[in-house]
């Protein structure tokens, strides 16, 4: 159908025309302490996160030994 075939006058959906002052400040003070929390957690990590060096810088790295924590069972038995 055309849409010149629909000349009701249905109310908009949602509150379009109306705002309410109180409800839209909660939720920007709601938002800014998100955006706070996820700004110190990502700064915290960046503080703990240890990367190691390069592999490729040209010094010779060293060996390092594989340490387990126990003993491999024996199953040829």
């Amino acid at each position: 159908m055309s849409i010149a075939d629909h000349f009701d006058h249905a109310p908009d959906a949602g509150f379009v025309r109306s705002y309410d002052s109180h409800a839209a400040r909660r939720q920007f003070q709601i938002s800014l302490v998100l955006v706070l929390i996820l700004s110190v957690a990502a700064f915290a990590l960046g503080l703990l996160v240890r990367f190691d060096d390069p592999a490729g810088n040209g010094a010779p790295s060293a060996v390092h030994d594989v340490h387990f924590a126990g003993n491999l069972a024996d199953f040829r038995g």
